[in-house]
């Protein structure tokens, strides 16, 4: 045996060693005989067709990898023409198959050709497999050749010429699905040769050939197959594959296999020399194909400055200019988005107002030049804004520019704003082609913009529809009309809204307009109509849009069949408007409208006007916008008849709010047709937003309209004004309004509102195209102040014996409303109510809870038994403790029996038996029986930003749940004397408390008041919590000091620890936090009264423990006077002196200018400025006060960037960048006054 002679030929040479040698290395090749063919053949065969039986399943994942990351093979299995293409999957199928093919020829060798050859008297395996092998490749090559043939056109291979040989697809475009099936099954028949191959003895006659030959006709059919060349491939396997089979069947014969055999392969062999000349092109045709591709995708990931992160379209195809594929465009897409980056702006825009359902606030979107020579850009309607608007565009380069809003439309969303061209230093300016005509499906697009707040980005995808009936975008805000929208997957989110739809030749085919928050895909609004206004605008004519009152939606033929259209109409209408899929339907007819009058309905199809088949939206829009005050003859299909009638076109515009008026914080507005449009309801009326403002009722914060004031109906902002003019200062009128939903459900609400000239200033807003601003008109001529009538009423009688002696604290009782204007001392509730009880009925002193009255600048006014409301000025707020006194004028309750409570002096004590009176909500008395549980400090938290709080208090708790109900109460002994104030106070962010204040600490303030003077009470300013004598002792409290503090008779075993000391107060530096105080003026401390001290007397003798050391300490105590007394209103924000609450939370004072409060919808908020920042510099000029900062403020121009230095709450420095618009957000002065009726006045 071979293996034998081996062994002995490698023993002998290696000198006779009985040490047996390897019989052979792991790769040795084995010389061919029969024993190698019947043994190892089928094990061999069927061992590597295993393996890649095996192999398919990571095959088909890579198939999928290639598919999604190696552009050469990244194209999809069927396109829209039908067409197929190469991917990677296709990989994992050649494999599939190849492996299928080796099982097949195995198995026909092993259990059906050799068993064959056997009963024809073949015995030797030899000869056996030989024939077999003959068979089999003449079978399997003649089916080869057959289907060759069919590409090739055969029987007409004579005539096929070079052009016709190399006619058929491109790379680009498909395949049909015979050619791809005949490339795979040819590529894996011979990668199954080429395995079978392989696996033979390299000895075998014909081994490099065979192998080179399958290698070189695989390679030629994938060429073949990318380049799309039917006719070539199958001329090809025609040409190896005849000669193969003329030599099968001649093989069987032994006598005639040798010699034929060599005559076929010497043709063959010549066959494939003479292909390689065509293979070598074709791989270096395909190699530079797959490598643009691969560079654009590599791009389009990467992208310019490393900005343009956005994935593949899942599609490569790309488009051309008339919006077509074609081969080559793909390597120009970066060119393109490099030429229009500059194209491409980022806009951010500031709404000063609330404009019908537009919000006031700061934002952000995406712009694109469509006139260099103009500084034209095209954005959203909801970005130009169909109000006030203030906005600025910054290039790719960061250089930043001025925009005015010259044009929004009424219903479509988009609009333009402008730039002046010349101001451009940095930046080339290049415009972007508006080219409605290109949008199509299937069209590869991109879209670059200024997507999630990012600087560029830009988003690929395919448009998907282009017949997309317009989205509900929701209630109470824009909704477009009367268009198409198409729709495309690129998952845009805020910031895109006005990005430009590109195709491959830079020109814009849509704008972005809404997303779908369900799912990845976009809304864009075609460009047919906005081309119309733009060259409208270049042209420097008059913009026309047309209206009928009437919105129609696309519907397709199978449903307006049912809806009435007979066969002859549809026939017409698809003859007359080919690539149609529907009819127009009217969607809403709005009542009184043009569509109302001329007898349009809901579900008539549209058929024709003016003799036109009408069918899509942009015929029907030029229609309306050509014929402005005309009418038009229109056809409609109603049911199963043709309906004509004439209908008149009113101007959209003038159905469009070009007017705001402005009172107060409150906008009004007439009624825009496409809200009209929305719910249906005719176009008239007045839409008012925030009318909280001025109403004397809370009411949830969306627009209403108005029905009549004063008793007066208004169907337009000018006749809300001439009602207005009639009012006077202050002065209470009715008024009835609705909510717009609630329109045919005639729920009609009546309030009140009242117009302060002060806080409510009223002024005229007129839309100015030119300089893109909204001219402001003060109306001034407002009749002042009426004299308030005496009102006499009659107080509710309580009938039960036993509480009949509460009948004059029921007299006491009168309920407070505080409006509060502008945000200072860190309030942030407009509107507060409660009540009071009057404690001084000469001089109408009404003490009430603070957190009723909460600001300084506050409006206020009494209500005496539900029947007389009269106004009321603040005159003191305690700086510690929940309650402030207010005063209202005695002569406007005429004669009416009001008291005062009587002040008991006992104090409350635990365990006494009380009763509380109250009022309910239907402002009747209720009388509540109690007993006091326990004394217990008010417990409070910090807020951020600062606000007041109760502390150094403590309130009375009563065992009845049921008094925890109510805001204000009065507790009262068995005499009916008060001896305390059921009063609310904050605990928490949200969370409320209540408990019973002692009389006792009201009468300092009423003493002051009683003499004409302001109360100004002095105090440590020190924050104090009770703290046990144990926790005392750990802090170094000694044991005679302890028994001295035991034997002092007190119910409480406390001492009081200094929790905070006020920043600015004469304490600062003396006292500390954590100083636990022994005893004020030689009197140990047990309890709050113990302080008092601090009240009368200017310099105080505190013992305290600190450090485990007792210090006696000579202490200030601080005047306790109204810190805000001066509010400047600067670029949308509000400043004054830090109040009593920022100076007990802060450990330092970097200024004495603080930010109370930050219009959302101002230059101060957009660019960083936020309530609890301390102002130290403006312009470098140093603010110590805010006189200092008035000045610096009133000397800064308008239209230029202020320089800004700020400290936030947490003591970190800044520098803010603020754009003055004095505009919309005037520098004005607000100074208290106490002479004046609101208590405050503009200086």
């Amino acid at each position: 045996m071979a293996d034998t002679n081996d062994t002995a030929a490698a023993t002998a040479a290696s000198g006779g060693s009985d040490q047996q040698q390897p019989t052979r290395k792991r790769f040795q090749k084995r010389t061919l005989s029969a024993e190698y063919l019947q043994e190892d053949y089928e094990q061999n065969t069927l061992g590597a067709t295993a393996g890649f039986f095996c192999a398919i399943w990571a095959g088909w994942l890579m198939g999928e990898h290639f598919s999604s990351t190696f552009t050469t093979f990244d194209y999809p299995d069927l396109d829209k023409d039908g067409q197929y293409h190469f991917g990677g999957k296709d990989i994992a199928l050649v494999v599939l198959i190849t492996s299928k093919l080796l099982f097949v020829r195995a198995g026909l060798f092993r259990y059906v050709l050799r068993p064959l050859l056997r009963c024809l008297g073949v015995q030797s395996f030899e000869r056996q497999q030989g024939m077999a092998e003959h068979v089999y490749t003449g079978l399997v090559y003649l089916a080869s050749a057959i289907s060759a043939a069919y590409f090739v056109g055969w029987p007409r291979l004579d005539s096929l010429g070079l052009e016709s040989l190399w006619s058929g697809a491109s790379l680009d475009e498909g395949v049909s699905t015979e050619f791809k099936v005949f490339v795979l099954g040819q590529c894996a028949l011979r990668l199954a040769e080429l395995v079978a191959v392989f696996i033979e003895d390299e000895n075998r006659p014909g081994y490099y050939r065979r192998i080179a030959i399958h290698y070189l006709v695989a390679g030629v059919l994938a060429c073949a197959g990318l380049l799309g060349q039917a006719k070539f491939a199958g001329l090809v396997v025609l040409a190896i594959d005849l000669p193969t089979v003329i030599a099968a069947v001649s093989g069987v014969s032994s006598a005639l296999s040798v010699c034929l055999h060599k005559v076929m392969n010497v043709v063959a062999g010549g066959i494939a020399a003479l292909s390689t000349l065509v293979v070598l092109p074709s791989l270096v045709y395909v190699s530079a194909r797959c490598g643009s591709l691969a560079d654009t995708r590599e791009n389009n990931i990467l992208a310019t400055n490393s900005l343009l992160t956005t994935p593949m379209s899942s599609n490569s195809n790309t488009a051309s200019s008339d919006g077509t594929t074609g081969t080559g465009a793909a390597a120009s897409w970066q060119d393109t988005i490099e030429s229009k980056l500059n194209s491409i702006v980022s806009i951010k825009f500031i709404r000063p107002f609330t404009f019908e359902t537009e919000n006031r606030g700061t934002s952000q979107a995406t712009g694109f030049i469509v006139d260099a020579n103009n500084g034209i850009i095209l954005t959203n309607r909801h970005v130009v804004s169909a109000g006030p608007v203030v906005a600025r565009a910054i290039f790719n380069n960061h250089e930043e520019i001025e925009l005015k809003a010259i044009y929004r439309d009424p219903i479509h969303d988009f609009g333009f704003f402008k730039f002046d061209p010349a101001l451009i230093k940095h930046t080339k300016l290049e415009e972007i082609e508006l080219y409605p005509e290109g949008a199509k499906v299937g069209v590869d697009i991109r879209v670059i913009g200024n997507d999630a707040g990012q600087k560029v980005s830009i988003l690929a995808s395919s448009i998907s529809l282009i017949d997309r009936n317009v989205p509900r975008l929701g209630d109470m805000t824009y909704n477009d009309s009367n268009t198409f929208y198409i729709q495309a997957s690129t998952n845009g989110t805020g910031g895109s809204s006005g990005s430009p739809m590109i195709n491959i030749a830079g020109q814009a085919v849509a704008i972005v307009s809404a997303g779908l928050t369900k799912a990845s895909t976009d809304l864009y609004l075609p460009l047919d109509r906005v081309k119309c206004v733009l060259e409208s605008i270049q042209a420097q004519t008059e913009v026309k849009r047309g209206t009928i009152q009437t919105t129609f939606e696309y519907r397709s033929y199978d449903e307006v069949r049912r809806l009435g259209v007979s066969d002859t109409v549809e026939n017409n209408v698809r003859q007359d408007v080919p690539g149609g899929v529907g009819m127009m339907v009217v969607k809403t007819v709005l009542p009184d409208g043009p569509g109302h009058i001329a007898g349009l309905e809901e579900g008539d199809v549209l058929y024709r006007i003016n003799g036109k088949t009408v069918a899509h939206f942009v015929l029907l829009e030029e229609l309306l916008d050509g014929n402005v005050d005309q009418t038009l003859d229109m056809t409609v299909i109603r049911g199963k008849t043709s309906k004509d009638v004439q209908v008149s076109v009113q101007n959209l515009h003038a159905l469009e709010p070009s007017q705001m008026l402005q009172v107060g914080g409150t906008t009004m507005t007439n009624l825009s047709f496409q809200l009209a449009n929305h719910y249906r309801v005719p176009a008239t009326g007045v839409i008012a937003n925030w009318l909280f403002c001025i109403l004397e009722e809370p009411i949830a914060i969306k627009p209403y309209v108005l029905k009549s004031i004063n008793g007066k109906a208004v169907a337009n902002i000018t006749q809300v004004i001439d009602v207005i003019k009639t009012i006077g200062n202050n002065e209470c009128v009715p008024v009835k309004y609705f909510h717009i939903s609630e329109y045919y459900n005639n729920c009609l609400i009546d309030g009140s509102i009242k117009i302060s000239h002060l806080w409510n200033q009223v002024a005229l807003y007129t839309r100015n195209d030119c300089s893109g601003l909204w001219d402001r008109e003060s109306i001034t001529d407002l009749p002042p102040a009426r004299d308030i009538e005496p009102t006499n009423v009659v107080f509710p009688v309580i009938k039960n014996a036993d509480v009949a002696k509460l009948q004059d604290v029921v007299h006491s009782i009168v309920k407070v409303k505080c409006m509060i204007p502008i945000f200072i001392e860190g309030n942030v509730n407009r509107i507060n109510a409660g009540y009071g009880a009057i404690i001084d009925a000469e001089r109408g002193l009404v003490v009430v809870g603070r957190e009723t009255v909460a600001s300084t600048a506050s409006r206020i006014t009494i209500t005496i038994a539900g029947t007389a409301v009269i106004p009321a000025k603040l005159r003191f707020q305690h700086p510690t403790i929940s309650y402030a006194i207010v005063q209202y004028d005695p002569k406007h309750i005429g004669t009416t029996k009001v008291q005062a409570i009587k002040l008991s002096e006992k104090a409350l004590e635990a365990g006494d038996s009380i009763r509380m009176l109250a009022m309910s909500k239907y402002e009747t008395p209720v009388c509540l029986n109690a007993q006091v549980t326990n004394i217990l400090p008010v417990e409070t938290t910090s807020f951020e930003p600062p606000r007041w709080r109760s502390i150094n208090v403590e309130v009375a708790q009563l065992d009845n749940p049921t008094a925890a109900n109510y805001g204000f109460g009065i507790i009262v002994d068995e005499n009916g004397d008060a001896q305390a104030l059921w009063l609310e106070y904050i605990k928490a962010k949200k969370s409320m408390g209540v408990g019973g204040l002692p009389v006792q600490a009201l009468v300092p303030a009423l003493r002051a008041l009683q003499r004409d003077e302001e109360p100004e009470p002095r105090s440590l300013k020190v924050e104090i919590t009770p703290i046990t004598i144990v926790k005392a002792r750990q802090a170094g409290l000694s044991n005679e000091r302890s028994n001295e503090l035991q034997s002092t008779a007190s119910t409480r075993s406390q001492l009081y620890q200094i929790k905070r000391v006020e920043a600015l107060s004469k304490a600062k530096g003396v006292l500390q936090e954590l100083d636990i105080v022994v005893s004020i003026n030689g009197k140990l401390v047990r309890t709050l009264e113990d302080f008092d001290a601090q009240f009368t007397n200017p310099t105080l003798e505190i013992v305290v423990l600190r450090d485990s050391q007792e210090h006696t300490l000579q202490v200030e105590t601080t005047e306790s006077k109204q810190e805000v007394g001066k509010v400047v209103c600067w670029a949308g924000a509000l400043f004054h002196a830090p109040h009593k609450t920022v100076l007990q939370q802060s450990t330092t004072v970097p200024s004495g200018v603080y930010c109370a409060d930050v219009v959302l919808s101002s230059y101060s908020y957009e660019n960083g400025m936020v309530e609890g920042h301390w102002v130290t510099h403006v312009n470098d000029v140093a603010t110590p006060d805010i006189d200092s900062f008035e000045r610096a403020v009133n000397a800064c121009q308008d239209n230029e960037y202020v320089r800004v230095k700020i400290i936030s709450s947490k003591a970190k420095p800044n520098v803010l960048t603020i754009k003055m618009c004095y505009h919309y957000w005037p520098t004005r002065t607000l100074v208290k006054d106490q002479e004046s009726a609101e208590g405050w006045r503009y200086i």
